[in-house]
C-alpha cells in the first residue's frame, strides 16, 4: 500500500487543486469532506472541528499515548487573480513534464497531500506497534490569520503534542525553524481645517503625519541599533538572507547579503496605507497610516510599541492593530534535529535552517511550547504566484524526508 499511496501523490495533489478553496471567503467544506472520505476509504476515522461557518478543520488520530507527533496542512489558498495570465487554468491541476499546476499546489495542497499520504502509510505500524500517537491536521483559514483553523484547535486542546510538522512550502534542503513576528500599528495626526487657499488658517493634518512617518523611521533604526538576537539563530538568520538575496538576484535588484541579515535579524519598517483629507481645497484635520513592522525572535512587539508611544507622544498616537510574537524552536530539539538528519540522509544534501520573515500555523503550536518545524515540496517563491506549480520529485522528497522523521520519531521497524 505504501509504495502505491506514494505514486499516487501526483493525482492526489491535482485532485485537491480542483477543489477551490479560496480564501476570502475561505470555505473547506469541499476539500474537508474529500479527505474525510479518503481517510475513511482507507480504513480511519476522522472528525470535524468548526469554529466559524463553512471553515471545517480535519482531525485524524491513531495511537495512543506519548510521544505524540502532529503532522499539519492549511486547506484554503490564495486568489488566483487574473486568470488569463495562467498558462493553465488555476484549479485544473493539471500535470506537465513533472510539474503539477494550480493555486495552492505549493501553498500548500502539495504538503498537504505529503502528510495525508505519510500518515495513511504509518498509521497502522504506529498503531501496532504502540509506540505513540500520531495526528492528522488539515485546518482553515490559515491565509487569513488560522484563527478559526490551528489557532482555535491549539486553544482548545484538540492539537496537543510534544512535536509538530506544517508542511508549508520550505525547498527540498531547508527548514524553517522560527519566524518573525508581527507588529501592525496606526498612527494618527490631527490638526485644524480650513480653506485650500488660506492654509496658514489651518493645521495640516497631512503634514504632521509626514513628520511623524519620518520621526518613526528614525526611532526604529535606532532601536534595531540595540537588538540582540539568540546566538543559536546566527546560522539560521545568515541561511535566511542568502535564500532571499538569491530570489533578489534572480529579480535583477543589485542587494547585498548584509542588506537581508538586516532584514531578517531586525524590525522591519513598512508604512502600507495613508488615508487624509476629503477634499482638495481643504486643510486636513485628519490623517493616518497602517504600518507594518516585523520583529525578530528576542525582540517583543510590545517593546517596540512602546518605543513609538513614547518617541512620538508629541507628534502622533500609535494606536495598535494587530501584533504576534516572533518565535523558534531551539536546533537543539529532537524534532529539529531528526528533520535535519532525515534530509542530509535520505537526500545526501546540505541541511539549511531558516528564519521566515511571514508567518505560518507554525507559531501556534510554538506559543503551546511544542517545538514545530516548517518542512514541505515546493519553494516559497512559488506560492500565490501566477502559474504556481510544485514538481513531482520535489513531493517525493518532502514524503520521503517526512516519512523518514516520523519512522525515527516513533522508532518504528518495518
Amino acid at each position: 500500500m505504501s509504495r502505491d499511496l506514494r505514486s499516487n501523490l501526483p493525482e492526489l495533489v491535482s485532485k485537491l487543486i480542483q477543489m477551490p478553496s479560496v480564501n476570502p471567503p475561505g470555505y473547506t467544506v469541499n476539500v474537508a469532506s474529500f479527505i474525510r472520505d479518503w481517510l475513511s476509504g482507507l480504513g480511519f476515522s476522522s472528525e470535524f472541528r468548526e469554529y466559524a461557518k463553512d471553515k471545517p478543520n480535519v482531525i485524524a488520530r491513531v495511537g495512543k499515548g506519548k510521544p505524540v507527533l502532529i503532522l499539519n496542512g492549511h486547506m484554503d489558498v490564495v486568489p488566483p487573480g487574473d486568470e488569463s495570465r495562467w498558462v493553465y487554468p488555476p484549479f485544473s491541476g493539471k500535470v506537465v513534464e513533472g510539474k503539477i499546476y494550480g493555486r495552492g499546489a505549493t501553498d500548500m495542497k502539495g504538503g498537504l497531500a505529503v502528510i495525508m499520504t505519510v500518515f495513511a502509510e504509518l498509521a497502522p505500524i504506529i498503531e501496532k506497534q504502540g509506540s505513540g500517537t500520531l495526528i492528522l491536521s488539515a485546518t482553515a483559514d490559515e491565509e487569513t490569520g488560522g484563527h478559526p483553523g490551528v489557532e482555535a484547535l491549539v486553544r482548545d486542546g484538540v492539537l496537543i503534542g510534544d512535536a509538530a510538522i506544517v508542511a508549508e512550502p520550505s525547498g527540498s534542503h531547508r527548514y524553517y525553524i522560527g519566524e518573525k513576528g508581527l507588529c501592525q500599528v496606526r498612527l494618527v495626526t490631527r490638526g485644524r481645517p480650513a480653506h485650500g487657499s488660506l492654509p496658514i488658517l489651518g493645521d495640516n493634518a497631512i503634514m504632521r503625519l509626514v513628520r511623524a512617518i519620518n520621526k518613526a523611521e528614525e526611532l526604529i533604526n535606532e532601536f534595531n541599533r540595540g537588538i540582540k538576537l539568540p546566538s543559536e539563530l546566527a546560522d539560521a538568520v545568515r541561511n535566511s538572507a542568502e535564500v532571499y538575496l538569491e530570489a533578489a538576484r534572480a529579480s535583477g535588484l543589485n542587494l547585498t547579503l548584509s542588506d537581508f541579515e538586516r532584514v531578517v535579524g531586525t524590525v522591519s519598517f513598512n508604512p502600507g496605507v495613508v488615508r487624509g483629507g476629503s477634499k482638495i481645497n481643504m486643510v486636513p484635520d485628519y490623517a493616518e497610516l497602517e504600518l507594518d513592522m516585523r520583529v525578530p525572535p528576542g525582540v517583543s512587539p510590545s517593546q517596540v510599541i512602546n518605543y513609538l508611544k513614547s518617541g512620538l507622544s508629541d507628534t502622533a498616537d500609535v494606536e495598535v492593530l494587530d501584533t504576534s510574537e516572533p518565535n523558534y524552536t531551539s536546533p537543539g530539539e529532537l524534532i529539529v534535529r531528526l528533520v535535519h538528519e532525515g534530509i542530509e540522509r535520505v537526500l545526501g544534501t546540505t541541511p539549511k535552517p531558516i528564519i521566515v520573515t511571514g508567518a505560518t500555523d507554525g507559531r501556534y503550536f510554538r506559543a503551546r511550547g511544542i517545538p514545530t518545524v516548517v518542512y514541505g515540496p515546493g519553494e516559497l517563491a512559488m506560492a500565490h504566484a501566477y502559474n504556481e506549480y510544485v514538481t513531482v520529485d520535489d513531493l517525493l522528497r518532502a514524503h520521503d524526508v517526512i516519512a523518514y522523521v516520523v519512522r525515527r520519531f516513533f522508532g518504528l521497524e518495518g
